[in-house]
């Protein structure tokens, strides 16, 4: 699943379609998309033949623009894209808004704005028999559906305006534990085909996060960290990739005269299934993630129960005093450790907790297909 930036749109027939930047009079001066990760998890159950648990990792966006109108005062219609999600397991219930998009508010010049969704191709007295999920994207009667529509309008005044929205998403699952993705080149459609300053900033309050970063436009983009502790590396892996480890912290990037053409990609360094790329640089049956979803089952963790009773302590920062400790977790890429940091065991989760104590389970109602936490998506 995607989900990207704001366009303006024209009423085209029944549908909305994107409007040419050259007949648009207002251009994005500047851009501050913020994008919170955490630890928080929906547990879902899938039922009949495959069922079992899965888990969504949570995340939270907000994004706020600063438009500039060179024309009159107009009236717009203004969209958000996200993609459907390429399976069928939603099909009774996700033609009204997105299974994965929660509490999306929109404020244009401070006032909240009604939002109405809608699905381009799709008719409103639509057929159910006539769906059909087909090389991983929906098909209505032989016609490709790709979208939804959250449509608001916006009263733009002369100048300067002002449109702020959030919500939340659940991220979705591939072969990593989690991956977030936002297409950035729908801003491109307003005036000029760009952005006047665009800054990025991913956040992890209260938490750890280990991450690549992929996009092109990032590419030769360095960030900042402007809050917390933080590191970050091209990635030895994956050409391309920017490579980040931070606790409590907020990495920033930020482009000027900025015009989007590629997708934005956050993924997990935690694989959910890991054990051929064990590495020397890229241990990585020893990554963690504070998530629910996270297993130990995952690598090398469920055969070292030492090593894994330390993983929650290591998450934090904590300065081993044993040489064996010291040389396994220094050499975790990660691995970030902090001298002031003293265990606190009200602040560990409660599976965490079981990892300390040894008593961690697999749960069998957690497998799907014989394996952990297949999800789809």
């Amino acid at each position: 699943m995607t989900y990207g930036n704001d366009y303006p749109v024209l009423a085209s027939g029944s549908s909305l379609e994107p409007a040419d930047s050259k007949d648009i009079n207002i251009e994005v001066k500047e851009e501050i998309l913020t994008i919170r990760l955490t630890d928080e998890t929906n547990v879902a159950k899938l039922y009949g033949e495959n069922e079992g648990t899965f888990y969504n990792t949570k995340a939270y966006v907000d994004v706020d623009y600063t438009f500039y109108n060179h024309g009159e005062a107009t009236d717009m219609l203004v969209a958000f894209v996200a993609y459907f999600p390429s399976t069928n397991r939603f099909l009774d219930n996700i033609f009204d808004v997105s299974p994965y998009i929660h509490d999306f508010t929109v404020e244009v010049n401070g006032q909240s704005q009604p939002v109405t969704t809608s699905v381009p191709g799709l008719p409103k007295n639509y057929q159910h028999e006539l769906l059909k999920v087909e090389y991983g994207h929906l098909i209505y009667d032989g016609k490709d559906i790709w979208e939804y529509l959250y449509a608001f309008p916006a009263k733009f005044v002369k100048g300067e305006n002002k449109v702020h929205h959030t919500y939340s998403y659940d991220l979705c699952h591939s072969f990593n534990l989690w991956n977030l993705e936002y297409g950035l080149s729908p801003a491109s459609h307003w005036k000029g085909g760009k952005i006047g300053k665009f800054t990025l900033r991913v956040e992890c309050p209260n938490t750890a996060k280990h991450f690549y970063v992929k996009c092109e436009d990032l590419q030769n983009v360095s960030p900042i960290f402007t809050k917390g502790v933080g590191k970050q590396r091209k990635s030895p892996r994956y050409s391309g990739n920017r490579e980040i480890s931070m606790r409590d912290a907020v990495a920033q990037w930020t482009m000027y005269e900025y015009s989007p053409k590629s997708r934005l990609d956050i993924y997990s360094v935690v694989l959910r299934y890991v054990d051929e790329y064990d590495t020397e640089d890229y241990p990585c049956g020893y990554s963690y993630d504070r998530t629910l979803g996270f297993r130990p089952s995952w690598g090398k963790l469920s055969g070292q129960p030492r090593i894994l009773r330390n993983m929650p302590y290591a998450h934090r920062g904590y300065v081993f005093k044993t040489k064996e400790m010291k040389k396994i977790f220094g050499k975790l890429w990660w691995y970030i450790p902090d001298s002031t940091y003293v265990p606190d065991m009200s602040d560990f989760t409660e599976r965490e907790l079981e990892f300390i104590n040894g008593t961690y389970k697999e749960k069998k109602e957690e497998w799907l297909f014989g394996k952990p936490l297949l999800v789809f998506n």
